[in-house]
C-alpha cells in the first residue's frame, strides 16, 4: 500500500462488540471473517483466501505419533479462540454432531497466543493451516490433518453498503485481496514450498 499510495495511513484494530456499529458509522472500512460467518443486512464480501483447518500440537506431544479419531477431541485439553466472546465454535457444532464435546482449559481472543500456549503445554488447538505453519517453528508445532468433516477454511473480507462506492476502499479492498491471496491462500502457500 506504502508505494502505491504514499501518505496512506493504515489503523488496525481489535474485534469488538461493536465491530458492526464502527463499520456502519465509518470508523471501521474493512473486517475479515470466514466465509460461514453470518453478515448483517447492507454488507458486502469478497472472498480473499482459501485454507483449510490443521489440529496443531507441540513437538513430542503424547499423541503425536497417533492418527486422531474425532473421538480424541474430547480426551485432551483444547485452548479456543474467541474473537468475540462468544461461547461456541463451528468446530464445537461440527464435534457435537457427532457427539464430542472439547475439554476448553484455556480461552483467547488471539490466535498467536493460542499457538505460544501450546507450544509450551499438552493442550492442542484447531486453527488455520496457513497461519499455524508460519509459526511452527517458532513455537516448536506439528500440525496434523484434523479428523473433521468440514477442514475448509476461507476468508473474506467484508464492508457495509455505506462505504461501498468509495473508489479508494475499493482499490484498497482490490490491493488486500490480491496480498491475501498470494500469502495466506493454501495454495499459494503449498507453491512457496509450505506443504
Amino acid at each position: 500500500l506504502a508505494r502505491e499510495a504514499p501518505g496512506i495511513s493504515v489503523r488496525i484494530e481489535g474485534y469488538g462488540p461493536d465491530l458492526i456499529q464502527r463499520m456502519e458509522t465509518g470508523r471501521l472500512d474493512l473486517a475479515f471473517a470466514t466465509s460461514t460467518t453470518p453478515l448483517p443486512p447492507g454488507s458486502r464480501s469478497e472472498a480473499c483466501a482459501s485454507d483449510r483447518l490443521a489440529l496443531v500440537m507441540r513437538k513430542g506431544h503424547p499423541l503425536e505419533r497417533r492418527t486422531w479419531t474425532i473421538a480424541d477431541y474430547g480426551r485432551v485439553d483444547h485452548v479456543a479462540i474467541s474473537i468475540l466472546g462468544d461461547p461456541g465454535s463451528e468446530l464445537d457444532a461440527q464435534l457435537a454432531k457427532a457427539g464430542v464435546q472439547r475439554r476448553i482449559t484455556l480461552v483467547t481472543p488471539q490466535f498467536i497466543a493460542a499457538l505460544a500456549a501450546v507450544g509450551g503445554t499438552d493442550m492442542v488447538t484447531t486453527v488455520s493451516r496457513v497461519f499455524a505453519r508460519r509459526f511452527a517453528d517458532t513455537f516448536g508445532l506439528i500440525l496434523k490433518e484434523p479428523p473433521l468433516p468440514q477442514r475448509d477454511l476461507d476468508l473474506t473480507l467484508v464492508w457495509t453498503a455505506v462505504r461501498a462506492s468509495d473508489p479508494v476502499l475499493a482499490w484498497v479492498r482490490s490491493v488486500i485481496a490480491e496480498t491475501a491471496k498470494a500469502t495466506m491462500d493454501i495454495a499459494a502457500s503449498a507453491e512457496a514450498g509450505g506443504d
